[in-house]
């Protein structure tokens, strides 16, 4: 074996260890909310007359309070410190699922356990923003695909295991101990959580796209503004209202066929609805045959047109369902199904990931799940109002044929993003080693150095500019590209003079105090500019700074601030 895995494979992205933690913190808490479904849909069955109607009323609240507060969410994991916000959220989710064991074993009304159910999805909507938009933090640019492909991986693994534990758990106890077993690995999402490091959100010094939201009106104020900002990038950025289009119309099928595949299985397969089952697991089945090969999806230029080919191979074979009862068939169909949807989760994940500007991505998903989610109860609405009116083999047609119309109408602009993220890649990959060379940045991941290449802008400089004077705020890092630069303080005249590849601003960054110096230009020449806010993420990672840094700013503050040095 290689004592280096491959970038790009599953081993590749396994070597970051802090996403592993994100990695286990989502399997764990997917796995139990789907095991609470269960042990949630028995105890309406145990304790109403009209369980049915019970069990619809809760999933349609569940699923409006998330349309309504997803948006909000992806705010709040742009707004907050990510780490500390899912956290919190978990722990509040451990809360919601003890007083909803309480209710089972009291023997409480059913409306307090919805109400419960309610407050668990409020908690839940900010949470997977924050985790989408860490992601790319953790992992680097070329095991992107990979992370985001074994994240589907695992979740394909969650929607058969939460189910059976979930039946396995309320068979051999009650559902209190269902709620209370969920309520558990909430918390171990957060123990998991608590030790993956930063991860991005909040406003720190250096970020000037945070301040702009986050620096002015607070409360409702901010977060409206900050909401209208993820609104206005997925109209503004190029491909984005494209992938919300093509993603919307996949689970509105998705929706759509939770219902009509009941009626497949009883009606045209003679399976019984019980039979829906197995059609279920043909999907899953789909998806895993094809988890090994995601991992090197979308890698290039062509993840665009890998994307309309996914949802093609959604679409296609509900339309060809209409024309067959024959049940070995249907299940290939809904395995090649299973290979498409798990492709789009892949890509389209991916794509966004990539589109997006970084400060603004948990704010974007936000809104694409509200929409989405929407898409979803919407295909659940409309599939029995279709089959009333046109007939079971009509309405798989119409289904499947949303899917194909939608992939077709969003192709073009699929292709688009495709091209453009991939020529960003290109373009920042040697600023990315250029940074590396540098050895401020230790061993900081290369997710870390695209960050850093990503935020940086090159600035011309003219003799006699002065780049920040001593007592100014802290804001971001310069490095030096061209021309002689004058480094001075009020007490002690000039201390240093700085040419190509040295860097300065690391001082008031790193320990959050103001300019020690004011910086002049003596020689014109270029500058690059970095975040300040992502150069302190890249070089705190560990407990340690990387020791050129570490040197540099002693010797700099032996110059200026000799107090301070330890």
């Amino acid at each position: 074996m290689s004592a280096t895995p491959t970038a790009g494979t599953f081993r590749g992205a396994w070597r970051h260890r802090r996403w592993r933690r994100l990695l286990a913190s989502y399997s764990v808490s997917l796995t139990g909310d789907l095991l609470y479904s269960v042990a949630l849909v028995v105890l309406l069955a145990e304790t109403t007359d009209s369980p049915a109607t019970w069990v619809a009323a809760s999933v349609v609240a569940r699923m409006v309070a998330y349309i309504v507060l997803a948006p909000i969410g992806g705010v709040l994991a742009d707004r907050y410190d990510r780490r500390r916000l899912m956290v919190g959220l978990d722990l509040a989710r451990v809360g919601v699922m003890t007083g909803l064991a309480a209710v089972a074993w009291a023997g409480g009304p059913p409306i307090l356990a919805v109400a419960l159910t309610v407050a668990n999805s409020a908690f839940t909507a900010p949470f997977r923003p924050a985790a989408v938009a860490a992601t790319p933090n953790l992992v680097g640019e070329d095991d992107l695909v990979a992370a985001n492909a074994a994240e589907s991986v695992i979740a394909q693994i969650s929607y058969f295991a939460g189910p059976a534990l979930g039946a396995l758990v309320v068979a051999v106890s009650n559902a209190g101990v269902g709620f209370l077993v969920n309520a558990a690995t909430y918390a171990v999402s957060a123990a998991l959580l608590a030790g993956v490091g930063d991860i991005g959100g909040g406003v720190r010094s250096g970020d000037g796209a945070g301040a702009d939201h986050d620096s002015g009106a607070g409360g409702s104020q901010g977060m409206l503004a900050g909401l209208g900002e993820g609104v206005a990038a997925l109209r503004r950025v190029q491909g984005l209202a494209a992938l919300t289009g093509f993603t919307s119309a996949a689970v509105f099928l998705f929706g759509y066929e939770q219902v009509v595949h009941v009626l497949v299985a009883d009606e045209r397969l003679h399976m019984g609805a019980a039979g829906v089952g197995v059609l279920a697991a043909a999907l899953g089945a789909g998806g895993l045959l094809a988890a090994p090969f995601t991992a090197r999806l979308g890698g290039g230029c062509n993840a665009g047109r890998l994307l309309v080919a996914s949802g093609i191979a959604i679409g296609a074979p509900m339309v060809a369902m209409a024309a067959t009862t024959n049940v070995v068939l249907a299940c290939v169909l809904l395995a090649v199904e299973g290979l498409g949807v798990i492709g789009l989760e892949v890509l389209a994940m991916t794509l966004l990931q990539r589109a997006c500007p970084e400060h603004l991505l948990a704010r974007v998903y936000g809104v694409q799940d509200s929409i989405t989610s929407a898409a979803q109860l919407l295909g659940s609405l409309a599939a029995p109002v279709l089959v009333a009116a046109v007939g079971l083999p009509h309405a798989l047609v119409v289904g499947g044929s949303v899917m194909l119309v939608g992939t077709l109408l969003t192709a073009p602009g699929l292709d688009k993003v495709s091209l453009r993220t991939d020529d960003e890649r290109r373009r920042l990959a040697p600023l990315a080693d250029r940074l590396r060379s540098l050895g401020i940045f230790g061993d900081a991941p290369q997710a870390t150095l695209e960050r850093l290449a990503r935020s940086a802008q090159l600035r011309s400089v003219a003799a006699g500019d002065v780049l920040f004077r001593e007592g100014d705020a802290t804001g971001d890092l310069y490095v030096v590209q061209r021309g002689v630069y004058s480094v001075v303080t009020a007490a002690g005249g000039e201390v240093n003079r700085l040419a190509a590849d040295d860097w300065f601003g690391e001082i008031g960054l790193l320990r959050s105090m103001p300019r020690t110096a004011t910086v002049t230009c003596v020689e014109a020449g270029e500058l690059l500019v970095l975040d300040g806010r992502v150069f302190v993420d890249a070089v705190t990672a560990d407990t340690a700074l990387p020791d050129p840094l570490r040197h540099t700013m002693l010797t700099r503050l032996a110059r200026t601030h000799p107090h301070l040095v330890e």
